[in-house]
């Protein structure tokens, strides 16, 4: 199997060329640098250079992985230096690179391999902080075998949201897949894992779930993640809130969660209640505090129905449950109901304030 160098482009290519040029081609380089945290397509990269690479029986013998915090860089050059068994071209996947190629010595020893690497190994590093300062890594670039391997955000993310839930035949749409981002994240292995979990769903109904189905499922899912357990917080609404808390539970989720998870929310509230009321529009706030101005639409119902002067209370009643639950002797689900209790009360009137004798 051919395998070839080539040197470095001005940018970093990253999976996007790694697909367009090895992988569709099946010509692969003797080392590659697989740089960052895109766990999920760094391992379906390693799995398709294994599988078009070795064949179906080649896996056997001539594939090795190693941990970069549990092998030294020394045992890993070791079996790069040997020759395939029963086979043309041995495939090594050295997880965590950065961890083995700390010192002087480890980081020549690499060096020294990937001046003359062997041309019957495939060398794979992959590395979630790989150091652009250090030799090897610019020896990488030189060479065209650096790849970024960052998640995708953005455009891009919702992009690779409907396209893994398409191969999966879910007809997710894009305030859909907006809505599974703000609860995940942008780690693609979440967001997968998520995307499996409505496949599944999918199989045990016998039958395609339309759009409007899955927009009530992920709904749902945001109401466990403690959505709709703020958004339905104001005065007198208690009996909504406790109904969502015991549902949470049933759920498996536990006081230790919900709490701080409750105190989040309510200081994202606050915040933007806050912020609104000193006049500032919501792509400014959303810049200040750091957050995504559309999860600012599940904070709405709360910031309508607690109010300014609600939320600077409701603050100071989730901080004392989250020191309720590290030193009180309640149980801690008495002290969630306590608390969402304390929540949705009715303020009283404002006790007149009494004046103070003088002092002649």
């Amino acid at each position: 199997m051919a395998q070839r160098g080539g040197r470095g482009e001005a940018a970093d290519p990253g999976f996007q060329d790694l697909v367009r040029e090895d992988l569709k081609t099946g010509k692969f380089r003797p080392v590659y640098l697989l740089a960052g945290d895109d766990t999920l397509r760094i391992e379906g990269v390693v799995e398709k250079i294994r599988k078009d690479a070795l064949g179906a029986s080649g896996a056997a013998f001539n594939y090795h992985v190693f941990r970069g915090d549990q092998a030294p860089i020394a045992r890993v050059v070791q079996q790069a230096l040997a020759l395939p068994m029963l086979g043309r071209i041995q495939v090594i996947w050295l997880k965590q690179a950065d961890h083995c190629v700390s010192d002087a010595d480890s980081q020549a020893a690499l060096e020294k391999y990937l001046a003359r690497p062997v041309p019957e190994t495939i060398l794979i590093m992959s590395s979630d902080k790989a150091d652009k300062r250090k030799r090897w890594v610019k020896l990488c670039q030189s060479e065209g075998w650096y790849f970024d391997f960052s998640p995708p955000t953005g455009e891009a993310l919702m992009q690779w949201v409907l396209k893994a839930a398409q191969k999966e035949n879910l007809p997710l749409a894009a305030d859909q897949a907006r809505l599974l981002v703000e609860l995940v994240g942008n780690d693609l292995m979440s967001l997968k894992s998520e995307i499996d979990k409505l496949a599944l769903m999918v199989e045990d109904r016998g039958r395609a779930l339309s759009a409007d189905e899955l927009g009530e499922i992920i709904m749902d899912q945001a109401a466990l993640e403690g959505y709709e357990i703020t958004a339905a917080l104001e005065p007198g609404r208690a009996a909504e809130v406790l109904h969502t808390w015991f549902r949470l539970a049933e759920w498996g989720r536990s006081a230790h969660e919900i709490a701080p998870l409750l105190l989040a929310r309510i200081r994202k509230g606050a915040l933007l209640a806050a912020c609104r009321e000193e006049g500032l529009r919501d792509g400014e706030i959303a810049s200040l505090s750091a957050q995504n101005p559309y999860s600012f639409r599940f904070l709405e119902p709360m910031v309508r129905g607690m109010g300014v002067e609600g939320l600077a209370r409701g603050l100071t009643t989730a901080l004392e449950a989250d020191r309720q639950l590290k030193g009180s002797p309640l149980k801690p689900e008495l002290v969630i109901e306590k608390t969402i209790l304390e929540l949705c009360r009715q303020p009283g009137p404002a006790r007149p304030r009494t004046a103070r004798p003088r002092k002649d």
